[in-house]
């Protein structure tokens, strides 16, 4: 019995601990990576009982294992060292999830650890997926985009595979429409759209931007070559409401100071005419 429930226990808590590390640095869980450091994290927990270890011994293994778990997870992906922490604070999250259950109640450590030890089958397990499933939701809530102001609103550009998330103004003097699709278009710097998707959809962009259709778009400042992506979906967040547009993003090579951390995507007027 025991084995069996060490196998379940630590191969889903590793996989959603892991899953959670990705998932709150904006990255996609890699299936077949969390799968490996899964099995990984299980083969130890499984033999680790029978290991003679001293205090700094048993620091130095659990320490190591985070470190080959990590990197398992989490190497040539965007924010790795960050993920890697959240996946540590995860992990310490799913462990303490059935104590704190005992000393809800209980009230009391001594009370708290002799429920773990009576009720160990899934209960760790089955109190982790809970600490999981409250984990996902605030990140998802902590991330929706919400209008601060009139002209500010949240967007999310759906590409690639990748859901990424942009500040957004409605700029009243983007008056630009693709001449192909007639659809109106949306413009961002092309450094801040790449810097926005990870490594697999990093390398599709770079691949697909020698083929991409160029627009001219004339400016106060003069004419300027602006690349044009069809998206698969555009959201944009009006307050705490959703709305799917029909537009274009268009991509400046160069987008100077136009585009800050606060605005990092302009608006166009006719394409949330309908939608907001």
């Amino acid at each position: 019995m025991y084995i069996e429930f060490v196998i379940a226990d630590n191969f889903l808590l590793t996989y959603l601990a892991g899953a959670v590390g990705s998932r709150s640095c904006h990255n996609k869980p890699n299936v077949w990576r969390l799968l490996c450091a899964s099995v990984v994290g299980t083969t130890v927990a499984v033999f680790y009982p029978f290991m003679r270890l001293n205090r700094a011994s048993t620091i130095a293994v659990k320490l190591s294992l985070w470190i080959v778990l990590s990197v398992i997870m989490y190497i040539r992906t965007p924010r790795a060292a960050a993920s890697s922490i959240m996946f540590l604070g995860a992990t310490f999250a799913f462990g303490g999830a059935s104590y704190a259950l005992g000393l809800i109640l209980y009230g009391n450590g001594t009370a708290a650890t002799e429920f773990t030890l009576r009720c160990p089958l899934f209960l760790t397990l089955g109190c982790g997926v809970a600490a999981y499933a409250c984990i996902r939701y605030c990140i998802k809530r902590m991330r929706l985009p919400r209008a601060r102001e009139p002209y500010e609103y949240g967007t999310q550009i759906d590409m690639y595979g990748v859901h990424m998330k942009f500040s957004a103004f409605l700029d009243t003097g983007n008056c630009v429409f693709d001449g192909i699709t007639g659809l109106p278009v949306i413009i961002t710097d092309l450094q801040k759209f790449a810097d926005k998707l990870n490594g697999d959809a990093a390398v599709k962009f770079v691949k697909n931007l020698p083929k991409l259709r160029t627009i001219t778009v004339k400016t106060p400042a003069g004419e300027t070559c602006i690349y044009v992506l069809q998206p698969n979906a555009i959201t944009v967040y009006s307050d705490r409401h959703e709305h799917k547009i029909d537009a274009m993003v268009g991509l400046v090579k160069n987008g100077g100071s136009k585009f800050t951390s606060e605005h990092e995507l302009l608006l166009n007027p006719a394409a949330l005419s309908e939608g907001v």
